[in-house]
Parts: C-alpha cells; structure tokens; sequence
C-alpha cells in the first residue's frame, strides 16, 4: 500500500511539473544554430554549383567559335545564334532545315523550301532506319523568282527534332515537306552535324542559365543568414 502511495504521489508531481518550456535565451540560441546549418548548406549550394559552372562554360565558349549571334537592332529586343553552315544566303534558295538559340534560350527549327510549284507544308516528317516522326508548325510562303516556303515549328517540336537528328546522327536521314504538296530530300552530314551542334548549345547554355539562377538564389540567402547571426 505504502508503495501505491509513492507511485501515484510521483505521478501528481510529474504532471504538476508539465513539459519544460524553452526560455527566450534557449529560443534564440536554438534559432542561431538552425542560421548556421541553413548557412553552411547554402554556401555548399554556392560552391557545389559554381563548380558546374566552371566545367560548362568552357564547353559552351567552344561550341560558340562555330556560331553567329545575329540581331536586328532595329527590329529585335533578342537576337540569336547560328552556327555558320545553316545561315541562309540570297533569296533563301536552298532546301534545308536551319535551326538556332534566341538569347531567352528559345530553339527556333524552320523548314527552308525552294521551288517551282507550292507545297503550303505545316508538317515534316522525319524518317530514319524506318523510324518516323512527325513535327508541325506554321508556313510563312512567298514568290520571288520561284515559290519560297518557311516553315517555323512550334517549340517543343522544334527541341524534339533536333533530338531525333542527334539519335540518328550515323543513319541517313530523310525529310518529307507535306501539305498541300510533298518533297522528300535527306539532310546531308554537314547540315546534320551544325543541327546537333545547335542542339548541343542550347543544352549547355540552358544549363548554364539554372546554375546561375541557383548560385543568385543561394548567395542571397547566404547574405540573409550571415545578418542574422551577425545581429
């Protein structure tokens, strides 16, 4: 009996004590050393992604000697980057697909057609060891000697195309221009390699966009711990 008394008498005490609360001293003190692990973690942010950085750039500043940056000062907020074998020349007579990188790291496919009758294509169909796929967009077309089509694709398709040419870099590959008319040709190798290296570019340079984007994000939170703790 003498026993139950000391038991439940060490209950009633334990529950008159309640659970212990933090002093304000504790709460800041337990603050100050939850700003130092945010701290530690976004300056390891910092280090780890200005790493990347410095292995991107480099490949980005040689994959840059193969292209253009064109800008129309007076017509263009953004101008673009080309490499050198898909800029179009004259009056654009040539069949051919060109492709190229905006400064806001927008990919850009259009479909060059030359010829003595219409197409009005808003479709190409790739096709490539009897694999096919099919990208639309929208036709731009006007005569000067001859009928001149420009089809533009819309941007998903324009990433995914150059995406297939990249996986089928060693087979030939066939374009068909079809709308109200049809025209098949095969890209040649040099097209195909200034198209992956168009593709290439734009991966890079969106890459080293991301990266710069979180090493401004982590600096500013870095700059925000380190007052904290200062105070």
């Amino acid at each position: 009996m003498q026993k139950i008394i000391i038991f439940v008498t060490f209950l009633v005490l334990c529950a008159s004590c309640g659970p212990h609360k933090p002093t304000v001293a504790e709460l800041r003190a337990q603050k100050r050393a939850q700003d130092s692990i945010n701290l530690s973690q976004q300056e390891q942010t910092m280090a780890y992604t200005d790493s990347l950085l410095q292995l991107q750039l480099p490949i980005a500043d040689s994959l840059l000697k193969r292209f253009k940056y064109v800008k129309n000062e007076r017509y263009e907020d953004n101008g673009h980057y080309i490499c050198r074998d898909l800029e179009a020349s004259g009056l654009g007579q040539r069949i051919y697909l060109q492709a190229y990188v905006t400064d806001n790291m927008k990919t850009v496919v259009r479909s060059f057609y030359y010829g003595e009758r219409k197409l009005q294509h808003e479709t190409l169909i790739l096709t490539a060891d009897e694999v096919e796929n099919m990208f639309s967009g929208h036709c731009h077309a006007y005569e000067a000697e001859g009928n001149h089509e420009i089809l533009t694709l819309n941007d998903e398709d324009a990433v995914n195309l150059l995406k297939f040419v990249a996986a089928y870099n060693d087979s030939q590959i066939k374009v068909t221009l079809s709308g109200k008319g049809k025209y098949t040709y095969t890209i040649k190798d040099k097209d195909k390699a200034a198209l992956i290296e168009t593709l290439q570019l734009q991966t890079v340079m969106s890459d080293i966009k991301k990266l710069e984007s979180q090493y401004r994000q982590a600096s500013l939170q870095v700059e925000k711990y380190k007052k904290r703790l200062e105070k």
